[in-house]
């Protein structure tokens, strides 16, 4: 079984989201690596499951990554840990826990918000 949240809500996109991420090291000064596309398949305002073709490390203490992607009118960047990998064919599905940020999680509902008015 996965990662377990205690959250309020979760929301899955019928279409997933695109996204670019990019991967660093905690507490180094060297650079993240270049950017890598993938997809949002659900997101809360703690965290979110993605999709991608890229095989990445699972280590909470020392790799990080940073996500840019739009759920509807803002563009969001906010920093995550993975804390959970799925094979799924040739590509990966992991969970990644956001870093405690209360305006990226204001961002997201109210993005989530207007987004869910839209498709109405």
């Amino acid at each position: 079984m996965h990662y377990k949240r205690d959250e309020a809500f979760r929301y899955s996109f019928d279409e997933p989201i695109p996204a670019a991420f990019s991967i660093y090291l905690k507490n180094s000064d060297r650079p993240g690596t270049g950017t890598g596309d993938s997809k949002l398949l659900d997101i809360s305002p703690g965290g979110t499951r993605m999709e991608t073709s890229f095989d990445i490390p699972v280590n909470r203490d020392e790799v990080a990554l940073k996500l840019r992607f739009r759920l509807y009118q803002q563009p969001i960047e906010t920093d995550g840990v993975i804390v959970w990998k799925e094979a799924v064919g040739a590509r990966w599905i992991y969970g990644i826990d956001f870093d405690e940020n209360e305006s990226v999680a204001e961002t997201i509902v109210n993005d989530l918000k207007l987004r869910r008015q839209a498709e109405r």
